[in-house]
């Protein structure tokens, strides 16, 4: 009895808690499918993006064209954060090889300049863990690099001779201590595109530096828990490759 909005926020909203449910997707999927013509472009992007950050393909939904045929036809009435949502799904069929009707060219270049243009603001937070490992480290350093996916991760760090995207991940990327869909899914697309990656939960990072200031612990336990994740993610790339 859901209507086309109802489906694509249930759809959404899973995603968005980063709670697993395939049967319901898959049944979500189903009920859509007879009526894909009846989703406006908010329903269109919140499905795509929804599927996506899941990890649930659907051939259901997108291997016939009239899902894309659906956003081309709807291409000038997406907003900003629908484009972002659209170019994430783009990147999912390419991340899993996903043999399925593309965007137009013109609505895909759109998808991805909208999310290009969204600039990120350092947190006090990001700042400070870049201060440790710049001066307190003496690693060299980028802060708010733009990857060729688009997405624009905290900072960019040259560890023995690789580069390891480092992100600092405030409280809203959670789900209690659990990363929510969204976090979860640009960690993945990037690690999928072959970045080292390096997360900072901000509760590590918080109780290393209450452990500092009350003189608990070693002097630079900071340092020492950045090189150990630094160390963690170029031996993940190892094993993967062997």
């Amino acid at each position: 009895s859901f209507n086309p909005q109802e489906l694509a926020n249930t759809a959404w909203a899973y995603a968005t808690a980063a709670h697993s449910a395939p049967t319901l997707l898959d049944a979500i999927a189903a009920a859509a499918v007879p009526r894909l013509r009846d989703f406006n472009p908010q329903d269109l992007a919140n499905t795509a993006w929804a599927y996506a950050t899941a990890d649930i393909p659907s051939n259901a939904l997108f291997l016939c064209s009239r899902f894309v045929e659906l956003c081309d036809a709807a291409a000038e009435s997406f907003d900003p954060a629908a484009l972002r949502q659209l170019h994430q799904w783009l990147l999912w069929l390419d991340e899993r090889n996903l043999p399925w009707p593309q965007l137009s060219l013109p609505l895909a270049a759109r998808c991805r300049e909208s999310f290009g243009a969204e600039e990120g603001v350092p947190s006090r937070l990001q700042r400070r863990v870049a201060a440790a490992l710049r001066e307190g480290m003496r690693l060299p350093l980028r802060e708010e690099v733009r990857t060729p996916l688009e997405y624009s991760v905290d900072a960019v760090v040259d560890f023995e001779g690789r580069e390891v995207a480092v992100e600092v991940d405030g409280p809203s990327h959670f789900v209690g201590r659990a990363p929510n869909g969204a976090t979860a899914l640009k960690r993945r697309q990037l690690r999928a595109a072959g970045w080292l990656l390096l997360p900072v939960p901000y509760w590590e990072w918080d109780d290393l530096e209450a452990d500092a200031e009350r003189g608990v612990g070693e002097a630079n336990a900071r340092h020492a828990y950045l090189e150990r994740g630094l160390r963690a993610a170029v031996a993940s790339r190892a094993v993967k490759t062997v």
